[in-house]
């Protein structure tokens, strides 16, 4: 994937300030849904199926990317300390 073609697009954002929500559209081409029907175990043969899987791709990411405190060593000093 290169800087100036995205895969996922993402448009008419809106912020909810009382709710404290974010809703927009996502947009995938054709290349971002081939490879969405790739990460899947059971093969997705419905737009819902893809759907709940895109939202799940998502849902991972998050976690993944959150940070974590890693040690330096056995009973080592922590770092990047998050709670």
């Amino acid at each position: 994937m290169t800087n100036d073609k995205r895969l996922v697009e993402g448009y008419d954002f809106e912020y909810n300030t009382l709710a404290k929500t974010l809703k927009m559209n996502l947009v995938l081409d054709e290349e971002a849904i081939r490879l969405v029907l790739q990460t899947s175990a059971s093969e997705i043969t419905t737009p819902e199926e893809l759907k709940l899987q895109v939202l799940e791709l998502l849902e991972r990411g998050i976690y993944n990317n959150l940070p974590r405190g890693i040690q330096s060593g056995p009973a080592g000093k922590r770092w990047n300390n998050v709670e």
